[in-house]
């Protein structure tokens, strides 16, 4: 058996010792990795209710991660205590956007029903966000029934074998016929402006710079759509923290693609592990619906990792169209809902699926048909 240990944010030292020793082992994605996790934690209020959660057996630190406490109201009258793993529950500090959610441990994780048993007590849902299906807290929940309600969405992360671009000698040859074709007509178009070119940033200003026209170019697109789009204040100063500290160390990849000097659009990724995840872009778009600047600037960026000798791009999570075309294939990440078995939810549920019948039965009566669910909002990058 294990118990679980509450270190609180105050004590810092004691949060880097163990969660840098349990990383060596368990070697977890970028956003569990102690460069994202200290910038995140830096960048939080000191109020943030969020502690690191420590599993013990025979008093040795054998796994970790964090969780964060809310209570909220929904529909007004529905009062749930939520736990939310590696998450405040706060959606202004949440929208950094954890992916392949986890944990980290000693090497052999204990079971996820023995961690589940010694959580803090009197929750009412327990939300997991942006599991890694491999990691060994989706595989538990997914393969055998847990004595909770459950409620899972799966998204795909669109992904390229960079070996295969790299057999191939031009990642284009690897590409549908529609999209090969697009990419080419919209290289001819900007090349006729001047040379389609490449940058990388190697200087923390040259970083910063191209990182100032991403998110001025993401606003100018979103802001053209009536959204706010991904930079609100905290995410923006969290990743220019995480840039200025973790440049150097060639985990942060910030890309400007050019046709002479005029900007098609720039990338932000990370590169870890021989993977390069594709995080967020500024596209400069017209009104020639030919021109296509984030098909060319990722044609660009996967070209370029593969010659540097990667071994995946990973889109990171989502369905847009755009992903899937440039994509070799698929991995999957998924978000679960938790519940206890309160009557409150069982009258949510109970709600839920009859607003949902009588929307279906409407549909069929006016012949739209049900349809699938929508995609989260993303910008098409096309």
């Amino acid at each position: 058996m294990v118990d679980l240990v509450t270190i609180g944010l105050s004590e810092r030292s004691r949060i880097r010792e163990i969660w840098c020793g349990l990383e060596t082992t368990s070697r977890p994605a970028y956003f569990l990795a102690w460069p994202w996790v200290e910038t995140w934690l830096d960048a939080l209020p000191p109020s943030a209710p969020i502690a690191l959660q420590v599993v013990r057996r025979a008093g040795a630190p054998v796994a970790a991660f964090f969780v964060g406490e809310r209570t909220v109201w929904r529909h007004r009258v529905l009062k749930s205590r939520a736990l939310h793993w590696n998450q405040t529950g706060h959606v202004d500090f949440d929208e950094i956007c954890i992916e392949y959610n986890g944990m980290v441990h000693d090497g052999a994780p204990p079971p996820f029903t023995e961690i589940l048993a010694q959580l803090p007590g009197g929750w009412d849902e327990l939300y997991l966000a942006a599991l890694d299906v491999e990691g060994p807290i989706a595989r538990r929940i997914l393969e055998q029934p847990m004595p909770l309600w459950t409620r899972i969405d799966r998204v795909p992360c669109p992904v390229v074998e960079l070996a295969k671009v790299r057999g191939a000698g031009d990642y284009l040859k690897i590409l549908g016929g529609s999209t090969r074709s697009q990419i080419r007509r919209s290289q001819k178009l900007y090349g006729a402006r001047g040379k389609l070119a490449l940058e990388v940033a190697t200087s923390p200003a040259q970083a910063v710079a191209i990182f100032d026209e991403l998110v001025e170019l993401h606003r100018r697109a979103w802001g053209d759509r009536g959204g706010p789009g991904a930079f609100l204040p905290f995410v923006h100063a969290f990743h220019r923290r995480l840039i200025e500290r973790r440049l150097a160390a060639g985990e942060i990849q910030l890309i400007r693609v050019r046709a002479g000097d005029t900007t098609v659009g720039c990338l932000y990724n990370f590169v870890w592990q021989g993977t390069v995840l594709f995080y967020q872009s500024g596209l400069a778009y017209e009104s020639n619906s030919k021109l296509k600047p984030g098909l060319v600037c990722h044609a660009l960026a996967v070209e370029h990792a593969a010659r540097a000798g990667h071994d995946w791009y990973d889109f990171l999570a989502g369905q847009s169209r755009y992903k899937q075309s440039l994509a070799t294939g698929a991995r999957e990440l998924v978000w679960i809902r938790l519940q206890q078995p309160r009557l409150r939810f069982a009258l949510e549920n109970a709600a839920r699926t009859a607003r949902n019948y009588v929307r279906d039965r409407l549909r069929d009566r006016r012949g739209d048909g049900a349809g699938a669910p929508s995609a989260p909002a993303e910008e098409s990058a096309e």
